[in-house]
């Protein structure tokens, strides 16, 4: 992973190198991609300029600020951000028996981003550039360390404090107990030449040699700043070093993809369309259950009803129903052609007089109906019609009713068709 240092928002990029222990500058994302992704570094770790995080104590205890949750922690910086606190990503830090909270705009954060992405590259962590600077020694507000370069100015009071500097004497003034400031040297200055520029110092004067160093690590103002409030300052032989695993860090600000918070009017549209499918899933699971009772019934209602018509013959569930019953329907429900002609020759002859057809009895061999008539001779010349137009009909079963009108029921023998005759003999002879 690559750690990379960005001083100010227009200012160059710096880039660690473990090996050398030093800071190398590339003057924008492009070049930072162009000389170091041919190496397979194309994750990063940015430290940004602390300038943008805002930092509140507070005295609440862990479990208040938890109950508080996010929404709240961000409504503690409402009198310090500029941007709306809906848009600050929150993250806390404890220490001793004191909670810190700290804050930084997400459209920071994703402006970082995808300048790194446009060029190919992936930020892991996002951490205040104070953290760059060592841990004071002294406790309790006596020591503090000083960073100053031509693009920033950062100050460091402790573990969890650190800030960028606009304006020093002022911040001098809210440090009454400071007594010590230790200076860090700028990334293209050695350490050791400051230390050989101060000690050329004779009679605790500085020499010129000496006032060129500190010129170098810090501007002259400060000088005269620190001399003015007698303030033991002191150079440090370290550089701004970046610290171990940054991913893990408490401070971290950077924020994956994939946990990105859904608004809620999002969430609620997920629960609600979640629900509808769930229900959707429920009443379909309910309509296959109760189609599947109902098709079991059938089928048993089915097969009772088949062996009650054909007691010899079993249902076969691997063959369709219309398949097995149509040839046994036709054979059994196709009547004689002669009963169709009979019927088709009596009908005119029923509607020529002046008699009234009440019931028709079918039978293999004979067709029975019943006559209303105004009296016994009309069913007479009806019986005798028939017999004159070739029929074998019989009267019988003549009744009389209370309105003097008479009914009879009338018999035509039907002998066998002709043709089936036919073939049956023709059969029988050639057996």
């Amino acid at each position: 992973m690559l750690h990379v240092w960005l001083r100010a928002q227009h200012s160059p990029l710096a880039v660690w190198h473990s090996a050398t222990k030093k800071w190398h500058a590339v003057d924008s994302w492009q070049q930072l991609h162009d000389i170091y992704s041919i190496h397979g570094q194309k994750s990063l770790c940015l430290y940004f300029p602390s300038q943008y995080v805002l930092q509140v104590e507070t005295p609440l205890s862990s479990a208040q600020l938890k109950q508080l949750g996010t929404v709240g922690k961000q409504y503690l910086f409402e009198e310090v951000s500029l941007a709306p606190v809906e848009q600050l990503a929150i993250r806390q830090l404890g220490y001793a028996n004191s909670n810190y909270l700290y804050a930084l705009p997400e459209s920071d954060i994703e402006s970082w981003q995808q300048s790194a992405q446009l060029v190919g590259l992936s930020i892991h962590a996002l951490l205040p550039d104070f953290f760059l600077l060592p841990i004071p020694e002294e406790a309790a507000e006596q020591q503090v360390v000083l960073y100053q370069d031509a693009y920033t100015t950062l100050l460091r009071q402790s573990a969890h404090q650190g800030l960028a500097v606009s304006y020093l004497p002022l911040i001098f003034e809210h440090l009454p107990q400071l007594s010590e400031v230790c200076v860090l040297p700028m990334l293209d200055l050695s350490a050791n030449t400051v230390l050989e520029a101060l000690t050329a110092t004779l009679d605790d004067e500085l020499t010129v040699q000496a006032n060129m160093a500190l010129a170098s690590a810090i501007s002259v103002e400060t000088v005269a700043l620190l001399s003015e409030r007698q303030l033991l300052m002191s150079i440090l032989p370290l550089v701004p070093a970046p610290i171990d695993n940054p991913e893990r860090h408490a401070l971290n600000f950077f924020t994956k993809a994939s946990s990105s918070q859904l608004s809620p009017y999002l969430r609620v549209a997920m629960m609600v369309a979640f629900s509808a499918l769930v229900l959707q899933m429920a009443t379909d699971g309910v309509q296959w259950y109760r189609y599947n009772d109902v098709a079991t019934a059938t089928q048993a209602e089915i097969t009772t009803q088949y062996q009650s018509w054909f007691p010899n013959e079993a249902l076969s569930t691997r063959t369709k129903l219309q398949a097995q019953l149509q040839p046994k329907l036709m054979n059994e429900n196709q009547e004689p052609a002669s009963h169709t002609a009979i019927l088709s020759r009596i009908a005119p002859l029923i509607k020529q007089s002046s008699l009234q057809a009440q019931a028709l009895v079918i039978a293999p061999n004979a067709l029975s109906f019943t006559l209303i008539a105004p009296n016994r001779q009309s069913l007479d010349e009806f019986a005798n019609t028939l017999t004159a137009q070739g029929l074998a009909a019989n009267l019988q079963q003549v009744n009389s009713n209370e309105q003097g009108q008479f009914s009879g029921q009338i018999t035509v023998n039907i002998q066998p068709d002709s043709s089936a005759v036919s073939k049956t003999a023709t059969a029988e002879a050639e057996t």
